[in-house]
């Protein structure tokens, strides 16, 4: 069998290298002209590179299951920093709350103590890894129209996905939610940056404004700023992101510093090497995630508000399921089967993993400061003494044996 994946990026990456796995041949097919970087290789393999655009991902341990299947998470340990508290404060740095991420997986059903601390990574290491995983030799093709041929499409294009809207509509069009921010990199060490905390926000929830600073390794730190706006409507769209922020790190920095953020978080934007704009959209819940020979993973399936890495964790369980459904169906007359039963699998999942961060972005953008950090702290207190469940920990193998079974 031969796949076809639209979008090169991390799930798309990761999907033809489990496809790989059990001897599914694909090509991955994105808007990245490869011939200047095929030439420069000196026909050697090509790896796509984003710089560090994006700042860093969190990875937990549902996803550190599938890389460990996969082979990969000893390298992606390597390169990546622990995080055992995510924490949150009022904007200028008080009011402390910590949940202990570790407590809360094994409490969740996490038995491996090595995977229980998420892990902060940068988006472009991550994405290096997984293509060189896969590579080959040039492992992209310029999307300029050609006819491509294969078993099944894969559509891992994104929030903004095109195979989505082709297969199920435009009214599956990502909705913009109004916020809108920029993310710094910075060389935390060299500008004598002491990061006290790996994972940090800051809220002003009635300002609607909030920071957010992460300790991705010993050198190297992302800072996160980001407000809500009221879209503004243009003729023949519905909505387009508007926003007042500057785009330079010091503006930004100065901006960061008018809110009354703490120092240290001010002078990570401040001395920035990178800046990347960050446009929150949102999409509706589909009802399935695959029709005919096409199957969405990621966000072209459930593009989300981004909180707690739901979004790449659930992309990166969607790749885990469709490799272990492949491992028992093999055959090409089976790609209904399994399309089936990834969606029967994936659709709750993703829909639940949505509301999630649906509702933790309602948290950080609405009440009072004083009543909204109230609230976060008794949530967290309950998930810290496991009165309440964070989240449950999906291992995809017994996830699709059970899935499976249930069909006998």
């Amino acid at each position: 069998m031969h796949a076809i994946i639209a979008g090169s990026g991390l799930v798309g990456a990761l999907t033809a290298f489990a496809l790989k796995q059990v001897g599914i041949e694909s090509t991955l097919y994105d808007q990245v002209d490869l011939v200047n970087a095929a030439m420069k290789s000196g026909g050697g393999p090509v790896v796509v590179e984003f710089g560090e655009s994006g700042g860093c991902v969190l990875l937990a341990c549902s996803a550190l299951r599938v890389l460990r299947t996969l082979g990969l998470l000893d390298e992606v340990m390597a390169a990546s920093s622990p995080s055992q508290y995510t924490t949150w404060f009022k904007i200028n740095g008080t009011s402390r709350i910590a949940l202990d991420a570790v407590k809360v997986s094994a409490d969740c059903g996490e038995t491996d103590p090595a995977l229980r601390a998420p892990v902060q990574i940068m988006r472009s290491k991550l994405h290096s890894i997984f293509i060189q995983a896969y590579c080959d030799g040039v492992i992209a093709q310029f999307a300029d129209g050609t006819t491509a041929v294969g078993d099944f499409l894969v559509g891992a294009d994104g929030i903004h996905s095109a195979t989505r809207r082709a297969i199920f509509g435009e009214s599956t069009k990502a909705e913009f939610t109004g916020v809108i921010g920029h993310i710094g990199v910075v060389k935390t060490k060299e500008h004598g940056i002491d990061l006290k905390e790996t994972l940090a926000f800051y809220i002003d929830r009635e300002k609607k404004q909030m920071a957010w600073a992460f300790k991705v390794t010993e050198e190297l730190g992302a800072v996160q700023v980001m407000t809500f706006n009221d879209p503004i409507p243009v003729e023949g769209e519905e909505y387009r992101p508007y926003s007042d922020l500057p785009k330079e790190s010091t503006r930004l920095a100065d901006m960061m510093a008018s809110w009354g953020v703490p120092k240290h978080v001010e002078e990570m934007m401040r001395k920035s090497f990178r800046i990347s704009p960050a446009a929150i959209y949102d999409l509706k819940d589909l009802p399935t995630f695959h029709k005919g020979r096409v199957v969405l993973l990621g966000d072209s399936a459930h593009g989300m508000v981004p909180n707690a890495g739901l979004g790449l964790l659930t992309g990166i369980e969607d790749v885990g399921v469709l490799l272990e459904l492949f491992r028992h169906y093999q055959d090409e007359k089976d790609i209904p089967t399994v399309f089936n039963l990834y969606s029967k699998l994936r659709v709750p999942r993703g829909h639940n993993a949505s509301l999630r961060s649906r509702e933790m972005a309602k948290q950080y953008y609405t009440g009072s400061s004083g009543i909204g950090h109230f609230k976060l702290r008794v949530g967290i207190f309950l998930f810290n003494h496991n009165l309440m469940k964070y989240h449950n920990v999906y291992d995809c193998p017994a996830e699709v044996n059970a899935a499976i079974t249930a069909t006998l």
